[in-house]
């Protein structure tokens, strides 16, 4: 019985299938015979418009026709109207792009727009400008909302805000190895109004300790004495600010945190303004207040008193490290020695001291560590009288020193000085808190024969020594057991004869040596910016450096665009924490004009 029902279904479908087949080979039929009016197998769109050409022609329906209509007379309207319609469409989309702006977006959702262009809004809370100290052309700023805390780093930088502004800042969202932050370039990337800037009202340290609450998140304004000095270069610095400029007769005190490099030495016990603010470490369970180190104001009414130290507590010296001290001893030689006993320091930077060889004195100046001495010493950098070296008697016997090694060590142990010649080799930027290592060479490569290292106190020399300058040096030989090798110590440095001339780099030639690194160097090329990074690019190649332009350089003005000069600057070598690469970088760099007509010499003739 079911077989017999499951052959009467499988014949109606099939009855079907055959019937809706005829219909559509029908249809199909139909519909050629309708629009194909030259019975060429192919239904063209002029044949569909002239069947339905009574239906009405006019709307976007009929605009759209002409321009689909192939006929020859419509072909040079319709290319005209298609031209109009996509300038149209790209003046649009080129408004659009000018008229949108960055979504704003809280702190706490930068998460959710990773590789995107947004805009926070915060408050400062602290800024670090070159935080590794590197010459690099940025500032990390810290800034929060009700939210959260966000970390801009920005480049190409402009002014920056105060502590407890309110910024609204455009960048990009960067998500890389679990860190998050947002990366601005140039100044338009930072805006604030003038309502965003906070009063700073002046406070005491007893009123902000009487109620620490009620300031937090504002700006203030607080007076008091450092606990420690600061060296100059420091980019944070974690002290006491006191009502009372000596250790033990404060009332009331607290944690001040500095950011960033103050630029200039700050004394224990000196007086200053901060303007800063104010929050709770639940981490050390104290309150701290934050400054910026280039914003700390110097009282000039008060003058800090040096500590005086002494040979009983010689083992506590480091607590005073880099501090402006005074130690009572007997003058002997370059060094004030305890009386009656062995200790002694070295006095670097001393003014004539014969008349007091063999006499108790007081000795001020700054305590410092020696490499070159292994030992404490206190340096006087700021005296009235520096002894002056006669150089006439010197002699390049560098070679000499190296070629005769037990004779040399015969000097290491009579503690023989010498008064050598010799050019620097490399270039090398003074420390202001201890020796700095250089090294000099009996000639300037390629016909350097010997060369040695040698360790140049603090206050000798300030700045940077450049490759292939001539001095002149009265030094001592020590040998160094860690590194099998002689080494000098500098008692007194001359430089002689000119400044040395640019070390030239051809672009062509690819990437810059180790060896050229820190050196004053000239490069010839043209300007360019490419996404808001200036460079210098070899003209007519791709060969390109980046370059920090000194803001003075007439380099910049209208009369030298487009024009190929040679530039000079320091060449140095910056890290980028992103990408992790380095980048060369010609720095603070400017063309020449000897003349000083404000033309550049290798423009004048153009």
């Amino acid at each position: 019985m079911s077989e017999a029902l499951d052959d009467v279904s499988g014949a109606e479908n099939q009855d079907v299938e055959t019937e809706i087949s005829q219909k559509s080979e029908m249809d199909i039929d139909e519909v050629f015979k309708k629009y194909d009016e030259n019975s060429d197998g192919k239904i063209q769109h002029s044949e569909y418009v002239s069947e339905h050409k009574t239906e009405g022609s006019g709307g976007v329906s009929g605009f759209l026709d002409k321009l689909l209509d192939d006929s020859p007379e419509l072909r040079g309207q319709r290319l005209w109207v298609m031209f109009s319609i996509a300038i149209v469409l790209v003046a649009a989309l080129n408004a659009y792009a000018m008229v949108r702006e960055p979504q704003l977006v809280n702190i706490e959702d930068m998460i959710e727009h990773s590789n995107e262009v947004v805009s926070i809004k915060g408050t400062v809370v602290s800024w670090v400008e070159d935080p590794y100290s590197s010459g690099e052309d940025r500032v990390n700023i810290l800034l929060e909302d009700d939210t959260g805390v966000a970390q801009l780093r920005w480049y190409n930088f402009g002014e920056i805000p105060m502590l407890g502004t309110t910024i609204k800042v455009t960048g990009d969202v960067i998500v890389y190895n679990g860190k998050i932050w947002i990366q601005a370039i140039g100044s338009g990337a930072v805006s604030w109004d003038s309502e965003d800037i906070p009063d700073a009202p002046d406070l005491t340290i007893s009123t902000i300790a009487k109620s620490p609450a009620d300031y937090i998140g504002d700006t203030i304004t607080v007076q008091g004495y450092l606990s420690k000095p600061v060296n100059p270069s420091s980019t944070f610095t974690s002290l006491t600010l006191r009502d009372h400029p000596t250790y033990g007769m404060q009332e009331y005190q607290i944690n001040m945190i500095i950011h960033s490099a103050p630029g200039q030495w700050l004394e224990a016990g000196q007086k200053v303004e901060v303007t800063a603010t104010l929050d709770y470490s639940e981490k050390y369970l104290q309150w701290s207040i934050h400054v910026q180190g280039p914003e700390i104001r110097i009282v000039r009414s008060h003058e800090p008193e040096p500590t005086q130290i002494g040979w009983s507590n010689y083992q506590t010296w480091s607590y005073n490290s880099g501090a402006l001290v005074i130690l009572d001893g007997k003058i002997s030689g370059d060094l004030i020695v305890e009386p009656d006993g062995e200790l002694s320091a070295c006095l670097l930077n001393a003014q004539d001291l014969s008349s007091y060889q063999g006499k108790e004195v007081s000795y001020g100046g700054r305590l410092v560590w020696s490499t070159a001495y292994s030992g404490w010493c206190i340096d006087s950098s700021n005296s009235d009288s520096v002894s002056v070296l006669d150089i006439s008697d010197a002699e390049n016997i560098l070679g000499w020193l190296a070629s005769n090694p037990r004779t040399t060590l015969d000097d290491v142990d009579n503690s023989t000085q010498f008064l050598i010649s010799g050019v620097v080799s490399g270039s090398f930027l003074m420390s202001e808190t201890g020796d700095t290592r250089i090294a000099i060479a009996d000639a300037v490569y390629p016909n350097t024969i010997a060369k040695m290292d040698a360790y140049v106190p603090v206050g000798e020399h300030s700045g940077w020594l450049e490759d292939g300058q001539e001095v002149v040096a009265n030094v001592s030989i020590n040998w160094n057991s860690a590194s099998c090798e002689f080494q000098m110590s500098v008692w007194d440095l001359v430089l002689v004869g000119d400044t040395p001339d640019p070390n030239p780099v051809d672009l062509a030639d690819g990437a810059p040596q180790f060896y050229d690194l820190n050196k004053i160097t000239s490069i010839v090329g043209n300007i360019v910016e490419i996404d808001n990074i200036t460079y210098l690019q070899k003209e007519g190649g791709n060969q390109k450096i980046r370059i920090n332009v000194d803001s003075n350089s007439i380099g910049l003005n209208s009369y030298h665009q487009d024009l190929t000069l040679k530039w000079v600057g320091r060449l140095i070598e910056v890290a980028d924490d992103e990408t992790l690469a380095h980048h060369y970088v010609l720095d603070n760099a400017d063309v020449i004009d000897e003349d000083g007509n404000g033309i550049a010499d290798d423009a004048e003739d153009l």
